[in-house]
């Protein structure tokens, strides 16, 4: 299929990682800052502001549809990773009252996903101090990698998402993604 020019400069309403990560050695974590992820609907402002600037949250406006994911390909064969987000709430953030959210992972394309429920983030409504999720109550996310992986795809792919109750959402500010291997 051929593009014309108009049709391949039409903007995306979604918006695509630059891919950046950095090693965090006092963690011993490889940090995702809101550019490095990608966020279904963040290329429109209406529903998004991804910053460009560094430790500068991506903050959510409006949106019924939270997708937003990442890729980690810095995995070894044999290995365990633990995978969160940093968040917090506006004050005036809404439609977060039983929201099931949840995280996914899966190693390779091909991988089986594996899915955890986040049952913490109602708890931190409203609270303006970035917290970690999962949390202590929600128990650490792994995916571990095969020992026997060597020459097969194992890229960690991961995201967060809440895409079930159709609800509108305002209010979510996405700090940091994070990977650490355990």
């Amino acid at each position: 299929m051929r593009f014309s020019k108009a049709m391949s400069s039409q903007k995306s309403s979604h918006y695509m990682a630059d891919s950046k990560m950095e090693l965090d050695t006092n963690r011993k974590a490889w940090i995702f800052q809101p550019s490095g992820l990608n966020f279904v609907w963040g290329g429109d402002s209406r529903y998004w502001v991804i910053p460009k600037e560094p430790r500068v949250p991506a903050e959510m406006k409006m949106v019924s549809w939270l997708e937003v994911t990442g890729s980690f390909d810095k995995t070894e064969p044999g290995k365990a990773y633990q995978i969160g987000f940093k968040i917090s709430f506006k004050p005036e953030a809404t439609g977060w009252d039983g929201a099931p959210l949840a995280m996914s992972a899966k190693i390779g394309k091909k991988g089986k996903t594996v899915w955890k429920k986040i049952k913490s983030v109602n708890q931190n409504k409203g609270g303006s101090e970035p917290v970690n999720i999962p949390d202590e109550s929600d128990g650490q996310f792994e995916i571990s990698v095969s020992p026997t992986a060597d020459n097969q795809d194992t890229k960690l792919q991961f995201g967060l998402y809440e895409v079930w109750t159709g609800r509108w959402k305002t209010g979510l500010l996405i700090h940091e993604a994070f990977v650490q291997q355990v």
